[in-house]
This record gives C-alpha cells, structure tokens and sequence, in this order.
C-alpha cells in the first residue's frame, strides 16, 4: 500500500472561511433524510452565490397603443448556482493512509453524495414493478448570505432565516488534477438549485413581506 505523498500547492489551497454552507436532505415530512446521508457541507465555502428571480407577466396588445398592457400572472423561478470545491494535499486512501481533515477529503465520495441528492431511485412495488421515487427536497443553508426567507416554514436545522428549500437541478463534475497513483486531487462541481414551497405535507408560499425588514435597513435615498 502506498504511504501519503505530499503535493501540496498554493494553487490548490483554498481560503477557509468560518461560514458554512451545509445541504440536508429531506424525507416525505420534512425532517433530515438520515438514510441519504443526513445532513453534510462542502468542504470550502462557495467563492461565489449566484441567484436569479423572475416574475411572470403576461402582455396584452391594444390596437394603437405605444405599448402593450401587462398582467402580472405568478412569480418565477428562483434558482442559485455555485461551485463546490474539492481538494486534497496527500494521496492515499482516507481513513487509513490519511486522515481526513479540512484540507484532504475523499473527493470521489463527495461527488458521489452530491449526486445522491440529484438522482431518482426505484422501489419496488409487488407486482406492479418498480416504480419511480422522485430526488428529494433539500435544506440549503449558508451562513451569512441571507439568501432565505420562507419564515412561514420551520428550517429543517431550526428556525433559520439562511435556510432555503430547493431541489437540486444540475450537477457538472471536474475533475482537474491527479496523483501518480490514480488519486484525484482536485476536483470542481458545478451545482444549480431551485427553490420549492412544498415541504413535507405542506405548501409554504411566501411573499414581499419577507424582504421588507431587511430593505430598511438599506437607507440610501435621494
């Protein structure tokens, strides 16, 4: 068995920020789905969060008008994206050659997670055959963004305006650099969400009100 080799590189060292950003599956009641790992974090905070909202409006032409009439319709999707990185500085396999730590992750077995939490599964259903178990709803949490704000629904890790309940919707893997003995070292997920109002049994829309408390604190007026 080969020991650890160092190959460490100051372009793979990542800053650690004290923010986590956690993912928690959840099951039909919207508690933390422990048979799909439970909840776990990325190894390094996003460098980036990118968020998209879109409204639906839905346009009406009047003869002659400069322009069209607008009926707002529903609210849009709202989505977040981001990389997760994966690094590790000693090859070897975790657990025995190395010890994992905040630098060295098993970076194959983070990618596997995160697909986990994208792909669907099959039950079985007697003699129907098997039939289709859609991937779960998740928690998103990350610390300090203040990208949630559903406070009609509880967080699955507590009451936690940080907390988001998305789907995840799209998975890109990387795998950028390799030891000599095979062993990944690095490796960049892409990952894009989809924020949901159903948790558990219950739908859980919110609206503009939510915002509010926090856009006074921005006093910047003419």
């Amino acid at each position: 068995m080969a020991g650890p080799l160092s190959a460490f590189s100051g372009d793979y060292q990542l800053t650690q920020k004290r923010a986590r950003l956690i993912i928690a599956p959840l099951d039909d009641n919207g508690k933390i789905d422990e048979s799909l790992g439970g909840a776990r974090m990325l190894q390094y905070f996003p460098e980036s969060v990118e968020t998209s909202r879109s409204a639906n409006w839905q346009s009406k032409e009047i003869p002659g008008a400069p322009l069209p009439l607008y009926q707002w319709v529903s609210g849009g999707e709202r989505t977040f994206s981001m990389e997760a990185v994966f690094t590790r500085d000693m090859s070897g396999k975790i657990g025995e050659d190395v010890e994992e730590d905040k630098y060295n992750v098993d970076i194959d077995a983070a990618i596997a997670w995160l697909n986990v939490l994208s792909w669907n599964d099959y039950i079985e259903m007697g003699d129907a055959g098997p039939t289709a178990v859609a991937p779960p709803i998740l928690f998103l949490h990350a610390e300090g963004t203040k990208l949630g704000y559903n406070s009609v629904a509880s967080g699955a890790l507590g009451a936690n305006p940080e907390g988001v309940y998305c789907i995840l919707t799209e998975v890109g893997e990387a795998r950028d650099n390799w030891f000599n003995d095979g062993t990944v070292r690095k490796a960049t997920v892409s990952l894009s969400f989809a924020e949901v109002m159903q948790v558990g049994q219950g739908i859980y829309p919110y609206g503009r009100s939510n915002f509010l408390s926090m856009a006074d604190n921005y006093k910047r007026k003419p």
